[in-house]
């Protein structure tokens, strides 16, 4: 019975960390391509002519992903290979809530965002007891960016610094009830993670309304554990259907590396999210 706890603990960290990225990962998606996107000569003809091309711009993201997950979870000192696909996650998905918001004056810009995720998942096992788990995760991200360049030509190419802080929060709860139902195990454990992230976002005009955003950074550098590193990547081509709305499609990677102790109280993840991105970006 122990094996089949932790492998179904394995697995609802699991869940856990890929709710981590389709929040996380929303504060690029929000900052600030898309809002640059004023700077263009069709969206400054657009301006009126009082327009201060200083003033605060504001945006709200609603981001989409669909990961898939590869890699190891080590809990208690059990490792396992982890192979997850979108749909199985899906099917244990409770409920779910993400946004991104960002703000830019001038070079300068600040974003953040918040998203929950609530797992709920089960097995009977050959000797017809149940195991049944609750994963509830939240995470909060928030930081700065400068803009590094940004060429005055037709179709500009922009690049943009960022730093900033994740705040990662996980919380389990395992409980198993034999033939009997007569409960014989019950368990119940959080997880913090904070990791400063330091990171790259470039925009590339490809036509006045399109352009294709790239976006990469990493960080950890095993401040919270003993091991922690994540870093993160990002493709999206934007397209901007007017000033205050752009809709991105592409393809995102997030990996993880954490773990702490050692032997038999090791626990720990190595994984890499992917797959298919989207977001919605209002902007004013």
């Amino acid at each position: 019975m122990k094996t089949h706890q932790q492998n179904l603990l394995a697995t609802a960290l699991t869940c856990a960390l890929a709710a981590t990225v389709t929040s996380a990962r929303a504060d690029d998606t929000v900052a600030m391509p898309a809002d640059t996107s004023t700077n263009t000569p069709a969206a400054t003809a657009e301006m009126t002519p009082a327009a201060d091309p200083n003033a605060w711009k504001f945006g709200v993201t609603l981001p989409l992903w669909a990961p898939q997950i590869n890699g190891s979870a080590t809990v208690k000192g059990r490792h396992s290979d982890v192979n997850v696909n979108f749909s199985e996650l899906q099917d244990h998905l409770d409920a779910s809530f993400s946004l991104a918001l960002a703000a830019q004056k001038g070079k300068f810009g600040l974003f953040g965002n918040v998203g929950y995720m609530k797992f709920d998942g089960g097995f009977s096992d050959a000797l017809g007891g149940h195991t049944d788990w609750t994963l509830k995760f939240l995470v909060a991200n928030a930081g700065g960016s400068y803009q590094l360049i940004k060429t005055e030509n037709e179709h500009p190419f922009i690049l943009t610094g960022t730093a900033g802080v994740r705040f990662w929060y996980t919380s389990t709860d395992l409980g198993h009830r034999d033939a009997l139902n007569t409960r014989d195990f019950h368990g119940y454990g959080n997880q913090t993670l904070f990791d400063p992230v330091l990171g790259l976002r470039a925009s590339q005009y490809l036509t006045q309304k399109l352009h294709l955003d790239v976006a990469a950074d990493g960080g950890g550098f095993n401040i919270s554990h003993d091991t922690d590193w994540t870093w993160s990547a990002s493709g999206m081509v934007t397209y901007d259907f007017a000033k205050w709305f752009s809709a991105s499609v592409g393809y995102q990677a997030l990996a993880l590396n954490e773990s702490n102790g050692s032997g038999t109280g090791k626990n720990g993840v190595n994984l890499i999210f992917s797959g298919v991105a989207g977001a919605l970006t209002f902007k004013f």
